[in-house]
């Protein structure tokens, strides 16, 4: 079989890389696509995976709609030179698209309730929709949930790499903080946000009273941040979270991933809140490791409770209950994709 694999985030090469390796060792092809956005390209050389990029990211609203024709002839070049049997995205509408007009199966794996491109034009384009099981929506007779989150398909300990912990930790200063900004410039940030910079200043020095501060930033830190920019190599993240003594910032994906490695956790933006995704609520309020903070005053209140809430290993052995519930569902993901 041939697999076309579409990324878009760093999130969405992770999420896919063991179920890529299950395909590719059972003697399927597999041809990876990418779009510039963030650290995506990089994080891809230094995991020595072969990609072709299909599009840039563009942060305007404007821009994108500009891109999107560009986008569309690119896909459909790859498309006739690969002639894949089936495409797998995170939720792209591209992929669906350009699947559903060439007849080729689509399959995508949205797991944020809210976004509404995904609910009103991609779910409809696309061959099947995997979700986690939490996942509050019903897609019928093509919806197919899975235990867990996806975040699992490369933070459980069978897969989780941490060979490369002890390089990595060593060029930092513990106990250490994680700080993450994103840019807010994704379809489904429209009319959102995180921490303006008065806020993140306020954050910044709040957890120097105890730990060192290192921040990932998706944008280029103000003069007054710049100090605390993580250098370490971008594939390295993980190892980097599963040191840290606290993480905090209004990214989604990354509070996920500190969590399911066992750091205490805080996740803030204008998401949270009576309509937060299933599964921010599903962290916090089933197996308390993860605090999702409205914007407003309070985080700096809940930043100085988890940084006097116990020692690493309390919240570790949550993470670890959080695991023996839900399991490993690589495997799973890979046979939906070979046998529907």
């Amino acid at each position: 079989m041939k697999i076309l694999v579409e990324l878009n985030h760093p999130k969405h090469y992770y999420q896919f890389k063991y179920v890529m390796r299950i395909l590719a060792n059972n003697g399927h092809t597999l041809k990876v696509v990418a779009r510039n956005k963030d650290i995506l390209l990089k994080l891809l050389e230094e995991e020595n995976v072969e990609y072709e990029i299909f599009g840039i990211h563009r942060k305007s609203l404007i821009g994108k709609i500009i891109a999107t024709n560009l986008v569309i002839l690119s896909y459909f070049r790859i498309f006739n030179k690969f002639k894949p049997d089936v495409v797998i995205s995170k939720a792209s509408f591209y992929s669906a698209f350009i699947g559903r007009i060439l007849g080729v199966k689509s399959i995508i794996f949205p797991d944020s309730e809210v976004v509404t491109i995904t609910n009103k034009i991609v779910v409809p384009l696309a061959t099947k929709v995997v979700t986690p099981e939490t996942f509050e929506l019903n897609y019928s007779h093509k919806h197919i949930k899975v235990p867990g989150l996806f975040e699992n398909c490369y933070l459980h300990p069978s897969v989780l790499n941490t060979s490369m912990a002890d390089e990595t930790l060593s060029e930092l200063k513990s106990p250490y903080a994680i700080v993450r900004f994103i840019g807010w410039t994704a379809n489904h940030d429209i009319g959102k946000s995180g921490f303006s910079l008065d806020e993140k200043i306020k954050i910044v020095k709040k957890i120097a009273e105890k730990f060192t501060v290192y921040i990932s930033s998706e944008t280029v830190l103000p003069l007054e941040l710049i100090e605390y920019e993580l250098k370490t190599p971008k594939s390295a993240i993980h190892s980097v979270l599963y040191g840290a003594s606290l993480y905090v910032g209004d990214s989604q994906t990354m509070a996920t991933e500190a969590a399911l490695l066992g750091t205490p956790a805080i996740r803030s933006n204008s998401f949270v809140g009576e309509n937060d995704m299933s599964n921010f609520r599903i962290l916090e309020q089933k197996y308390s490791i993860l605090r999702n903070v409205p914007k407003d005053n309070r985080i700096l209140q809940v930043i100085e409770e988890l940084s006097q809430d116990g020692t690493k290993e309390k919240w570790v052995k949550k993470r670890n209950e959080y695991f023996d519930a839900v399991g490993n569902t690589n495997q799973l993901i890979a046979d939906i994709i070979l046998n529907f």
